[in-house]
Parts: C-alpha cells; structure tokens; sequence
C-alpha cells in the first residue's frame, strides 16, 4: 500500500475538509529543461494509464516539481488558515462521544503530522496539474523509479477521472459538512479506482521485471511510504486506508458485474453508504440507507447541537469495536447495518449522543444487541458507566437507541 496525499484531504477531517477544501500548492517553478528522457518516461505512463483505464483525456495537464519540504510547508500552512478552530473541535467531538479518540486529543496536531509524513505526489483539480514529488532527494532526475512510477499512475487516474468525471462536481458542502459515511464512501470509489489501475499497471511492470517489485520495496522502506507514522490513533489510520483498501474491493466488485463502463457509471451514480462500499453487491442491489428521523429529540435548555447525520456502517463497527473484546464479534455485529440516525449536543464541556438503528433483518437487530450488550452491559434496564457519564441502549420495535449522556437521568429522557 502506497500511500500519499491526492489534492484534497481523505479522512474525517472529511467533515470539515474532505469535499471541501482544495489543496493547490504552490509549487516551485518546473526545471527550465526537464531531461527528455524524464518528459518521454511522463507521457509513456500517461499513455498507458489511458489504455488501463479506458477513459480519454480531454484537456492538456500541467507538471510541477514541488520539493517535499515545499509542499509540507504550504499544506501546513493552508492547514493553519482554512480549518477554524470550531470545526476541529467538531471533529473531535464526533469522535470523542464515539469513543474513538480521547477527549484531550489535539486532533489539529494529529493530521499535521500525519500530512508531513505522507505526501508523495498529487494531482490538483484547482490548477489541473500533476505535482511530481521524488520519493528520495528534491531532483526528480532523469527517470522515475517503479515506486514513483505507480504514484503517477495513480494520479493521472485521478486527472482522467477529473477529465471525464469533473471531480470537484462531486464534493459539495452539504456531503462534507454533515454527511461524513457519504463522504467516506465517495473518496473510496475515486481511491479506489485509481488504485485498480496503479495494481494493474504494477503488476504488469513486475511480470516483464521481476527484480523491479523487490526494488520499489526496499525504496518504499527506505522512503517511509508504505505506511502512516507510528503514534496514529487506529480510527484515523483506518479512515486514510479504507478509501484504497475497500475502495478498491468495491472497484473490483463493480468492475466484475460490468467492466470499466461499470465504475464509470459509479461516478454518475454514486455510493451513498460505506455499507455500499464494504458490501459491492447492495451497491449493485441498489440497496441505500433505511431512512430513521430522530429531528424531534431534544436535550434541553443549553444544550447547542453539534451533528445530524447518518453514522453508517463504518463508523458503527468502529466504535462497537472500540468496546467489544474481538474486532471480529464488532464485524459481525453490524454487518446488518439498514441506516440510522445520529445526533449529537454539546453543553459547555459535556457531550450527548443519540444513535437509533435499524437492521436489514430481525436476526441482525438480535446478533447487533448480543454483540453491544455484551461489550456494553447498556441494555435496559441497566446503563454503563461510559466516558464522562453513562452509556444506554434499548431494542423497540426493531430499531437499537443508544444514548451517551452526562447522567441517567437525561439518558433516561433521550431513550424515550
């Protein structure tokens, strides 16, 4: 796994960036006379990522050469200037009430210093440009290396699909502000695509070459590319790698009900769910998110909220993994998950959280509330002790309500 940093954000930060904000770095100027064999090498992988992926381009790109310390120091700065400080705390909130990263986490920290360590090349959809960074040194010499071969490709897969799909055009406010698992599953079919073509195009490099793998290999330790720093919180490590993991099992899924006309016709009609993704065939069932309304609940004077979304599945197993003893029992509980509803407030320091789910089928409602309870011990009548409060959980009518809250008492009048 490659990873690097395309010209917008892919995690959670997703509520705030992901969709959102775009990342145009102001790269050094092109070398006044790129050797001809690096120009040759350029257009050869832009050939040949058109043959793969069987889309044409429609417009002439651009190529820089930022250096990597260039690049980080514009990100970190674009990063400073565009991400207020109420919207990070938002992010930490969805989180934190979740149980997937501790309440004094510095999230902003966090993803500057995942950001340095990860950027590896990009394209930009602002200035439509190629930004080639060397994984070793600042001078991209004459020729490319495997390992930045396969980064190019992935990234001219980004500028094909930009061509023909307009990318852009698929990020709007409304996803990144407030539908996160939509997001999520988005980025995962632009990744995951452009991965497809990069295994394709590595593949077929390592079978006329077979020393070349063992290369980029030892060029990807020695580069520090193959996996986020050490220190990570697990949620966001799984977030950054399921867009090219997943997304790529849902490409190879779609891709072998109907061919690249398949994934092209995904860009029109988008996933909606990460369920989607983690499951191609309820993509291809055209299966959605089971609506759930929870817009009547109310915790109270002082009490501002925060979030009003769908968690979906991802972040469902995320947080029930959190809990439960094996990530396998987690996997199993909410591999039913039908849609929900989730809420969150905040009144000064305290959070509150409601999450009502509904299951494809009775047999799924029953192995989630085994699953949970188990983890948990929340189920009515009894509550757990939960972060700063309790934590409570009732099954009625088919639907699961979770509620975090300061003190049963208001736990008690948000399970209703």
């Amino acid at each position: 796994m490659i990873n690097h940093w395309p010209g917008r954000w892919i995690s959670l930060l997703a509520v705030c960036l992901v969709f959102a904000l775009s990342l145009p770095v102001a790269a050094q100027d092109a070398p006044s006379e790129i050797p001809p064999t690096l120009v040759e090498q350029m257009m050869g992988l832009e050939a040949a990522t058109i043959a793969l992926r069987g889309l044409q381009p429609t417009f002439e790109i651009d190529r820089a050469f930022p250096t990597r310390a260039d690049t980080i120091a514009y990100l970190e700065d674009l990063f400073s200037r565009e991400l207020p400080q109420d919207q990070l705390d938002r992010s930490e909130d969805f989180y934190v009430v979740l149980n997937l990263l501790p309440a004094d986490i510095d999230l902003g920290q966090v993803y500057l210093d995942l950001l340095s360590s990860q950027v590896a090349g990009f394209y930009d959809t602002d200035t439509q440009t190629m930004n080639v960074i060397p994984m070793m040194g600042d001078d991209p010499g004459g020729k490319l290396s495997l390992l930045e071969q396969t980064i190019y490709v992935h990234e001219y897969t980004h500028a094909l699909q930009d061509m023909n799909f307009d990318l852009d055009s698929l990020r709007t406010d409304d996803i990144s502000n407030n539908r996160p698992d939509q997001s999520l599953a988005i980025t995962a079919l632009i990744e995951g695509d452009a991965t497809a073509v990069m295994q394709v195009y590595l593949q077929e490099a390592a079978s006329s070459n077979p020393l070349a793998a063992l290369s980029m290999l030892a060029e990807s330790a020695a580069a520090g590319a193959l996996l986020p720093p050490a220190g990570i919180p697990d949620i966001l490590t799984r977030e950054l790698l399921l867009p090219y993991e997943e997304g790529l099992n849902f490409v190879l899924g779609v891709w072998n009900d109907g061919g690249w006309e398949a994934i092209d016709a995904a860009f029109v009609n988008l996933p909606t769910t990460t369920e989607q993704i983690l499951h191609p065939e309820k993509y291809l069932a055209g299966e959605g998110a089971i609506p759930v309304d929870l817009s009547a609940l109310d915790p109270g004077e002082g009490w501002a909220p925060v979030w009003d979304t769908t968690l979906g599945e991802f972040y469902l197993l995320e947080h029930v993994a959190s809990l439960a003893e094996f990530r396998t029992a987690a996997v199993r509980a909410t591999t039913g998950w039908g849609g929900d509803s989730f809420r969150v407030w905040r009144n000064g320091d305290q959070l509150a959280s409601v999450l009502e789910i509904v299951f494809d089928t009775p047999e799924d409602t029953a192995e989630f509330v085994e699953v949970y309870g188990e983890a948990t011990e929340a189920f009515a009548p009894e509550c757990a002790a939960y972060l700063n409060g309790v934590l409570c959980a009732v099954e009625r009518d088919g639907a699961v309500r979770i509620v975090a809250a300061p003190d049963a008492g208001m736990a008690a009048s948000l399970l209703g």
